[in-house]
């Protein structure tokens, strides 16, 4: 943005409108990962309940919009995961807790980067809108400098 004073206001104009789709872009796709990350959150708190759990203890498991059904545990020493692509494995609880785990850090680190863009696009978004509320400014007052 340094040789911003060389540029067409115009110009300026159209960048902050692109620059503001890039920041609905950014915007959705945080909001797609704090999903993931809630939902991967979910999963690691289940499979720490699990430890209290037996086999053969009922319990009410989420099937989504806030319904649970009922259902028997026969094993809780095991759980399949989600390892991406579509994929799903059975792994020993510590290890599927570790998969979860290892997931949410980065989506977590996702979001930190998204978080990044999000304030540098903000950045460049004030620029332009400062320089080009100086432009707007009447020439030649004393109060305008």
């Amino acid at each position: 943005m340094a040789d911003m004073n060389e540029q067409d206001p115009r110009a300026l104009a159209n960048q902050h409108r692109e620059l503001q789709k890039r920041v609905e872009m950014v915007q959705q796709q945080m909001s797609m990962v704090q999903i993931s990350l809630e939902d991967c959150n979910r999963a690691i708190n289940t499979i720490d309940e699990l430890s209290n759990v037996s086999a053969g203890s009922e319990m009410m498991f989420p099937i989504g919009s806030g319904s649970f059904v009922y259902a028997s545990i026969s094993n809780t020493d095991k759980a399949v995961v989600d390892i991406g692509a579509g994929l799903t494995v059975e792994r020993p609880i510590p290890e599927a807790k570790e998969i979860l785990q290892r997931r949410r850090e980065k989506l977590t680190t996702a979001l930190d980067n998204m978080n990044g863009s999000l304030s540098q696009l903000g950045q460049q978004m004030q620029s332009i809108e400062s320089y080009l509320a100086r432009l707007q400014q009447p020439q030649g007052n004393p109060g305008s400098q």
